[in-house]
C-alpha cells in the first residue's frame, strides 16, 4: 500500500464510520422516495432535482460536522503530525483531504436519491440520462464548493465545535445571499444581481439551460470557478500556514 493510499483509507475510515454516512444515506434515500412518489414528473432533470436538492442540504451539513470538523480530531489525535511526517508533499496530503472528506462522501450521498429515483421513475431517468448527469455534475460542483471552504475553516481554527458551527453558518450565509440577491434582483428589475443570484447555485443554472430559461453562459462558470478557488486555498493554507501544533 503506498503512502497516498495509506492516508486515504485512514481518512476515509474516519469520515465514513457509522453511525455517520450510513443512517444519512438512508434518510436521505427515503425523502428521495417520498418527494419523487407525491411529485411524479416526466422530466428527468425535474426529478433528479427534486431529490437532489433536499440531499444537498442534509450534505452541506455532514460535511460540516463529520467531514472538514473531522480534521481537528486528526490534528488532536497525533494522525495529522503522522501524516506530515511521510514523505509526501504537503500539497499532496491536502488534496488526498479534499478527496476524502469532500468528494467521495459528496458522490456517494448525493448518489443514493438518484438510485431511488431510477428504481420508481427509471424510464423517466433513462430518457434523459445525460441531462442527470450533468444535473448530478453540479450538484458535486455546489458540494465541492461548501465542502472545500469548511475544511479550510477546520484547518485553520482547528476546534471540531467551532468550526462545526462556522461551518454550518458559512453555508447559510451563502444560501441566503443567493437568495436575497436574486430577490432583489427581481424586484428592482436588476438582471445583474438576478443572474449573480441565481448563478450561485449551479443547478438553478443547469436547470435554466434545460427548459429553455434565459441565462448568461458566465453564469455557469462561477460556482466551478469559487470551488477551484476554495481548493487552492485549502492547498495554499496546508502548505505556507498549516501547523499542528
Amino acid at each position: 500500500m503506498t503512502r497516498i493510499q495509506h492516508v486515504m483509507y485512514i481518512d476515509l475510515s474516519d469520515v465514513l464510520r457509522p453511525p455517520g454516512i450510513d443512517i444519512l444515506l438512508v434518510l436521505v434515500a427515503a425523502l428521495g422516495a417520498i418527494l419523487v412518489s407525491i411529485q411524479p414528473v416526466t422530466d428527468p432533470v425535474l426529478a433528479s432535482m427534486l431529490a437532489l436538492e433536499p440531499t444537498l442540504v442534509a450534505l452541506a451539513i455532514f460535511l460540516a460536522l463529520r467531514g472538514a470538523a473531522g480534521v481537528t480530531w486528526l490534528v488532536q489525535s497525533g494522525i495529522m503530525h503522522v501524516y506530515l511526517s511521510y514523505p509526501m508533499s504537503r500539497a499532496l496530503i491536502a488534496l488526498v483531504l479534499i478527496v476524502s472528506r469532500v468528494i467521495i462522501p459528496s458522490s456517494l450521498i448525493l448518489g443514493v436519491p438518484l438510485v431511488v429515483v431510477l428504481i420508481l421513475l427509471g424510464p423517466t431517468l433513462i430518457g434523459g440520462v445525460e441531462r442527470v448527469a450533468v444535473t448530478y455534475l453540479s450538484y458535486i460542483y455546489q458540494a465541492a464548493l461548501y465542502g472545500s471552504l469548511f475544511l479550510l475553516v477546520a484547518l485553520r481554527v482547528k476546534s471540531q465545535a467551532t468550526s462545526g458551527l462556522l461551518s454550518v453558518a458559512i453555508y447559510f450565509t451563502y444560501t441566503a445571499m443567493s437568495t436575497i440577491l436574486g430577490s432583489i434582483g427581481r424586484s428592482i428589475g436588476s438582471d445583474s444581481l438576478k443572474m449573480l443570484g441565481d448563478a450561485m447555485h449551479l443547478p438553478n443554472v443547469i436547470y435554466a439551460v434545460y427548459v429553455g430559461s434565459d441565462y448568461d453562459f458566465k453564469q455557469l462558470l462561477l460556482v466551478p470557478l469559487l470551488a477551484t478557488l476554495a481548493v487552492i486555498a485549502v492547498i495554499y493554507y496546508m502548505v505556507r500556514r498549516f501547523e499542528t501544533l
